[in-house]
């Protein structure tokens, strides 16, 4: 008996059903849409002054995108559009998703919601959104005194 994942003849078995998954995943994906919990992929790191995000959005354009902050919620929104707007035509194999998309993160900490910036290049959305002053850690000064 050989264990599971074994190639067999150059044939894996764990590669072909990991395959069939993902080919059920999206068959089951009616209408072609964006799956929300996926995309777009994030990049999020924290530091004493703010957050970062980066988002990967290859194919959207600037236009298409919404960056909100609101309740202590980032939100991404967008659409992508289809490559190929032609009617008449048979599709064999869409792997790049399109449609309608949004993904939230709840922020850490309060963020100066008029200082938060955003910029897109080579297809990576990045979203700056600075700690605001009064949420900042601050140094407490030890005062000296009698012992």
């Amino acid at each position: 008996m050989q264990a599971e994942g074994t190639i067999l003849n150059g044939w894996s078995v764990l590669d072909e059903l990991t395959r069939l998954q993902d080919e059920m995943n999206r068959l089951f994906d009616f209408g072609g849409g964006v799956r929300e919990a996926s995309f777009p992929a994030l990049n999020v790191w924290v530091s004493d002054d703010a957050m970062m995000v980066e988002a990967e959005v290859p194919g959207v354009d600037a236009e298409h995108l919404d960056v909100s902050v609101e309740d202590g919620l980032l939100t991404i929104s967008g659409e992508r559009m289809r490559s190929v707007q032609e009617k008449d035509v048979t599709w064999h194999r869409t792997e790049r998703p399109f449609g309608r998309f949004s993904r939230s993160l709840e922020l850490p900490f309060r963020v100066d919601a008029a200082k938060v910036t955003a910029a897109q290049r080579n297809g990576i959305l990045r979203v700056t959104l600075p700690r605001a002053e009064e949420d900042k850690p601050r140094k407490i000064a030890i005062q000296a005194g009698p012992a």
